[in-house]
């Protein structure tokens, strides 16, 4: 069931307006939400959008709050204060976008977080902005530890960003072996998962989807020691709460998630100049373009390539949204009174 991606953006904004958020707030995290969906990362666009009205609904995210912000030199505190993890992580990339103009590099710590979409998103942000940027976040525990049966930590994004000519080069990844919304996607398909996506309530690696209860760590000992990392980043650092702490997306209405993110900026300009910084990146992605591809390949690819190439296509072509994603759009577009595009309500 395919949407053009600017008529979902509008959708989207139109509906979370109805929901509390202003039109600048509503603009802001809708474009998180289907720029996820436009570079392929499914399971972090539109198909939150039930639970993020689940948790409004709850009294858990409050479309009215608004961030607080503690500065400390090129340090930056941010309680995101019951609003959505979209609107305290902008907070920290505008802030960080002056602090590391002034002082070269600056980091942000934000507690009190939900969801906040994509890492890679305001790591790319601030690359736009001339910085070389890392973006990490906890998130509740659906991962098992290397050795271990039951989770323990979260998917743990990691995300890092740099300015060149065009477009930035990024890298945005979980330390599992994927994300759980990837899962919830496959579920709304009817699909399996890869066997070394996650494990049932036995620890067993499964391609059920349904039957998925926890994530693999990517790489073993590797993504796990990765994900540790960043707890410790995001959630002890922070202030934020810390691996079974945190309240879960999905099924505990009885507290706000508390999820941490960590946000590291360094202005290019400190360093080199932003020019020769630029041209130098952009020969080395010249030169792994270059690399002689292995057998099954066309070409070699630099990190955030294939999400970019996926969003063109899909700018072009629509975004494809399981039937399953649909409905629920669907659904809350009839309770905000903002039919979903292509609805009869809507003709």
């Amino acid at each position: 069931m395919t949407i053009d991606a600017e008529q979902l953006r509008t959708w989207t904004t139109a509906l979370l307006q109805t929901w509390g958020y202003e039109p600048e707030d509503a603009e802001y995290l809708s474009d998180t939400l289907v720029d996820a969906n436009l570079r392929g990362v499914d399971s972090h666009g539109v198909i939150r959008l039930p639970a993020y009205r689940a948790r409004i609904d709850a009294g858990l995210v409050d479309p009215a709050a608004r961030p607080s912000v503690d500065r400390n030199g090129a340090v930056v505190r941010i309680d995101a204060g019951g609003t959505a993890g979209q609107l305290a992580a902008r907070a920290a990339v505008d802030e960080l976008t002056q602090l590391s103009g002034e002082f070269g590099v600056a980091a942000a710590t934000v507690r009190g977080s939900t969801h906040f979409g994509t890492a890679g998103y305001y790591a790319r942000a601030l690359a736009g902005r001339g910085k070389v940027a890392v973006v990490v976040s906890n998130s509740e525990p659906n991962v098992v530890p290397f050795g271990g049966k039951s989770a323990f930590l979260g998917t743990n994004p990691l995300a890092f960003a740099a300015p060149t000519g065009g477009e930035p080069l990024s890298l945005d990844m979980a330390t599992s072996t994927t994300a759980m919304g990837k899962v919830l996607v496959a579920r709304a398909k009817g699909q399996p998962v890869p066997p070394d996506w996650g494990v049932d309530a036995d620890g067993a690696p499964t391609t059920d989807a349904a039957a998925v209860v926890s994530l693999l760590p990517a790489g073993g000992p590797k993504g796990y020691g990765l994900a540790f990392l960043i707890e410790v980043l995001a959630g002890v650092l922070s202030g934020a709460a810390v691996a079974g702490d945190i309240g879960n997306m999905y099924t505990d209405f009885s507290k706000r998630q508390d999820v941490g993110h960590w946000l590291l900026a360094m202005d290019v300009a400190h360093f080199l100049p932003l020019p020769l910084f630029r041209d130098r990146i952009d020969a080395l992605i010249d030169s792994a373009h270059g690399a002689e591809p292995a057998p099954g390949f066309d070409r070699v690819l630099v990190p955030g390539e294939p999400e970019r190439l996926t969003a063109q296509a899909r700018e072009a072509a629509g975004i494809d949204l399981p039937a399953a994603t649909v409905e629920s759009l669907i659904e809350l577009g009839v309770a905000g009174g903002v039919p979903y595009p292509g609805t009869e309500a809507s003709s």
